[in-house]
């Protein structure tokens, strides 16, 4: 499993649909994450904090595992990912926010 350490943002929907003033975390965060070459994988978004809900426009750092990523799939992914790198959030094919890899670390 690649576990990966970033600070994450989230970007304010557009037309203002939604009145919250962030993204709850009463329930797992598992959007996609795009690593690029094509690659997206889903990744659960673990705070290092306790808080009820992130904040549209502000940083947080937290932990992202990526359980599906293991064996051929870390391979591939493997000479993609970088610290410092920029990874897109997204929620289906629109981008919600992006997340800043500080470092990551590979578990069998």
């Amino acid at each position: 499993m690649l576990i990966v350490r970033a600070d994450i943002k989230f970007n304010r929907p557009e037309g203002n649909t939604v009145e919250s003033d962030g993204i709850s975390t009463q329930y797992p965060l598992r959007p996609a994450f795009k690593f690029g070459d094509g690659l997206l994988f889903s990744g659960t978004i673990i705070s290092n904090i306790p808080c009820d809900k992130f904040l549209y426009q502000e940083s947080y750092h937290v932990n992202i595992e990526f359980p599906t990523i293991e064996g051929e799939a870390y391979e591939e992914i493997k000479p993609l990912i970088n610290e410092g790198m920029i990874l897109d959030i997204q929620n289906a094919s629109r981008i919600i926010g992006t997340a800043k890899v500080l470092d990551f670390t590979y578990k069998k």
